[in-house]
């Protein structure tokens, strides 16, 4: 490792580095030319599938969010309760005294009232009964209002001492409130931080101690990603969407014979280049789940013809329900708002459309080799053909056949198949009009003979005919029936015989 280190530290190994993603897409994308650009096999189908199956798993995973950023999962308050001192109790607050009552009450309490009965009736205590008759009297007019003084007074004072007692037990409670509020501050920022230390561990981002929490059930997706995750998350997804991208981009190719079926392709060119730029954006699940939905469909569209042997429109919408109802179970666990699904939405529709518009090269056939000659033999699949010139040999001049005595100009093709796989073909002549140089349909071809049977890896061999064939232009297309066009050829047809003579060409 060390001495991976020092390499790496040298400024020429620095600038080549900047040049590592590129040169690992370009090697991917010719490994793909030259591998998927020859045959099929089925390991090539099961690494898709691979590419395929782990784009899905890290979509679900990016698809993960905080569905309640406020909540505590049961984790979270395991953390906390570990982490968390436990809060000293709070000191109670002294209880109101009792004030105690005062002398004069106490002498009030206890006085007794003196009954008349208790006097004797001594023959002395007669003769002082009128002076004593009196003091009583005196006595019992002054009294009420001494009582009452007292009373008051009593009542001053206890009310003096409770207000005291209040004042005192009011000051210990607040004192213990205060120190309450701290001891629970305290707790709070301990709290706080074994919940970022438990975030970290399992991935959380959002750490804050919400002001009203609230306990939700656990689920695996309701988390937020570190950011360390979500970079080794997003770095994986570009390389499988990349190799999807590359892989298909190669099928797709081979499969378009058309302008518009060769527009698609190089629309998934231009994501392949894109893909490159794009793993900070895959942190976006809308993204990732557009780019998922569009891989899905085309992959599907690919590989289900080698499960099933069979092509077709119907094949194709199965391709297209399937890609969206995976995007469909994928928001559906991920509780994402709806609007995440217009994208993969619009992407099936347009799909759907641009296979009915015969946009979509009609994968996995491919049109491995074409000749526009005269005098078939159709046992060994020969014919004459012009002797090529270097420019016509080089692609730079198009192909040409001198008709001798009116014979018949035959345009011979072979087209790959998977094995097993059973589908129609169909050949459209097109003549070109010497007038204003737009090729015009005038005739479609089709046979029994030209269902072709996959499994061949040079291509399934047909061919088509056509008498009275004046000189001109001419552009054949061999197309899966009713479908896209899987390749075409032009050439130009002649009245009288070539120069240099003819030679004989075989169809593999």
């Amino acid at each position: 490792m060390q001495f991976v280190e020092k390499l790496r530290e040298k400024p020429a190994v620095q600038k080549l580095e900047k040049f590592f993603p590129a040169i690992a897409f370009l090697g991917g994308f010719a490994w793909d030319s030259i591998t998927l650009g020859q045959m099929v096999y089925g390991t090539d189908i099961l690494i898709l599938l691979a590419y395929y199956t782990g784009a899905l798993i890290l979509v679900i995973l990016l698809s993960a969010q905080l569905e309640h950023p406020e909540g505590w999962t049961k984790e979270r308050l395991q953390a906390l309760a570990k982490a968390q001192a436990k809060p000293k109790p709070a000191a109670v607050a002294p209880k109101a005294t009792k004030v105690a009552p005062s002398p004069a009450e106490e002498k009030s309490e206890s006085a007794e009232p003196v009954s008349e009965d208790s006097v004797s009736e001594n023959p002395d205590v007669k003769i002082e009964e009128s002076r004593f008759r009196r003091a009583a009297a005196f006595i019992a007019k002054k009294t009420p209002a001494r009582a009452k003084e007292a009373a008051n007074r009593a009542a001053q004072e206890a009310k003096e001492a409770t207000a005291k007692a209040a004042a005192l037990a009011s000051a210990k409670a607040k004192e213990a409130a205060s120190r309450a509020a701290i001891e629970a501050k305290d707790a709070a920022v301990k709290a706080k931080g074994a919940a970022t230390k438990f975030a970290k561990n399992v991935g959380y981002e959002s750490t804050a101690i919400p002001e009203n929490a609230i306990v939700v059930r656990h689920r695996f997706l309701d988390r937020e990603w570190s950011e360390t995750w979500k970079q080794r998350f997003t770095w994986a997804v570009q390389f499988f969407f990349g190799g999807l991208f590359s892989a298909l981009v190669v099928c797709y190719f081979k499969s378009s014979g058309s302008l518009a079926s060769f527009l698609l392709v190089i629309l998934l060119a231009i994501l392949l280049v894109g893909n490159e730029f794009l793993q900070k954006k895959y942190e976006s699940f809308g993204v990732s789940l557009a780019f998922f939905c569009l891989l899905g469909t085309m992959f599907m569209n690919f590989a289900i013809p080698h499960l099933v042997h069979r092509i077709g429109f119907i094949w194709f919408l199965i391709s297209t329900v399937l890609s969206f109802g995976l995007c469909l179970f994928i928001w559906k666990i991920s509780h994402r708002k709806k609007s995440i699904l217009v994208a993969p939405a619009l992407i099936s529709i347009f799909l759907i459309v641009a296979y009915i518009m015969n946009w979509v090269p009609p994968v996995p056939l491919v049109l491995k080799q074409k000749i526009a000659c005269q005098n078939f033999d159709k046992a060994s699949y020969s014919c004459d053909v012009d002797d090529p010139s270097l420019l016509q040999m080089i692609g730079l001049k198009i192909p040409s056949v001198h008709r001798v005595d009116s014979s018949e100009v035959y345009f011979l093709t072979s087209v790959y198949a998977p094995a097993k796989l059973k589908a129609e073909l169909e050949y459209l002549w097109y003549y070109q009009d010497p007038k204003t140089g737009k090729y015009m349909l005038t005739d479609r071809i089709s046979s029994g003979r030209m269902m072709i049977n996959g499994g061949r890896e040079s291509g399934f061999r047909t061919f088509t005919r056509k008498k009275n064939t004046p000189p001109g232009k001419y552009r054949v297309e061999i197309a899966y029936k009713n479908g896209a066009v899987i390749g075409s050829g032009t050439f130009e047809v002649f009245g009288e015989p070539p120069e240099d003579g003819f030679v004989r060409d075989t169809l593999r």
